[in-house]
């Protein structure tokens, strides 16, 4: 049998479907997304600190699941550059350096650009209300509590891109916070002491343009708020390589 350029010399059999309708490789399939994405969530949040050994046995236990899952939602997160292999079965959660950070932001500069511009276009109110909720509860965690600042400024991004109504764009974000994620919250808590809360934060603008419905200023203002944050990590970790660099340096008496 024919079809354009492909050809089917042996006719499909009914073992062949069967074998598809099996329910089992289905749940496997199911358990092993959950498996995915419970540790994709928790790098996002930064439950793993930049350096740190997964080890798959102890996760599989954590969740109550079997090795198999686990592996193969590793080996998923280590093709999207989420985690990395070491040696044949040490796997690790990868530094980020200021040169990948800096082609990261550049990225996010463009798509975070295009989602806050959809958002305008397309938000509801009471996912307005719901940004406008979380911007406040940010703005009064920033000096006191950097591990759930953090946690609210990424949430914020996250319903932004919620709005945009493009769901490839919003999961082509979140694979660029599944590799930031544990230096991001590694770089709050360590500049911990930050008030906004007599100053207007770059969010502000981004929620002004929302709220008269402006693609335009909205994409210009979430830009900025990703220039200037990101400046500030680029710096942050700039400085940490050099540090590194001169203690690497330095003989040892």
């Amino acid at each position: 049998m024919r079809y354009g350029k492909l050809e089917f010399t042996r006719p499909l059999t009914c073992k062949c479907f069967h074998v598809m309708s099996s329910l089992k490789p289905v749940k496997k399939e199911n358990l092993s997304v959950k498996v995915y994405n419970e540790i994709r969530n928790a790098l996002i949040n930064g439950q793993y600190e930049p350096g740190e050994r997964l080890i798959i046995g102890e996760l599989a236990a954590e969740m109550g699941v079997s090795i198999t899952p686990v592996r193969e939602a590793i080996f998923r997160l280590i093709s999207e550059q989420g985690l990395e292999m070491q040696a044949a079965t040490a796997v690790y959660v990868p530094y980020v350096n200021s040169e990948k950070l800096r082609e990261i932001q550049q990225i996010r500069f463009h798509l975070e650009g295009m989602g806050a511009a959809e958002a305008a276009k397309n938000i509801t109110r009471k996912q307005l209300d719901n940004l406008i909720a979380l911007q406040k509860e940010f703005i009064s965690c920033t000096s006191t509590d950097p591990k759930r600042a953090s946690a609210l400024n990424r949430k914020f991004h996250f319903s932004i891109l919620e709005a945009s109504n493009k769901p490839i764009l919003r999961a082509t974000v979140e694979s660029f916070w599944v590799i930031t994620g544990p230096i991001l919250k590694v770089f709050h808590i360590k500049t911990a002491g930050l008030d906004y809360s007599t100053d207007e934060h770059r969010h502000e603008a981004v929620l002004t343009a929302l709220i008269a419905r402006d693609p335009e200023a909205a994409r210009t203002a979430i830009q900025a708020d990703l220039v200037w944050g990101g400046q500030i990590m680029i710096d942050w970790l700039v400085e940490k390589e050099k540090e590194q660099q001169f203690l690497s340096a330095t003989p040892r008496k």
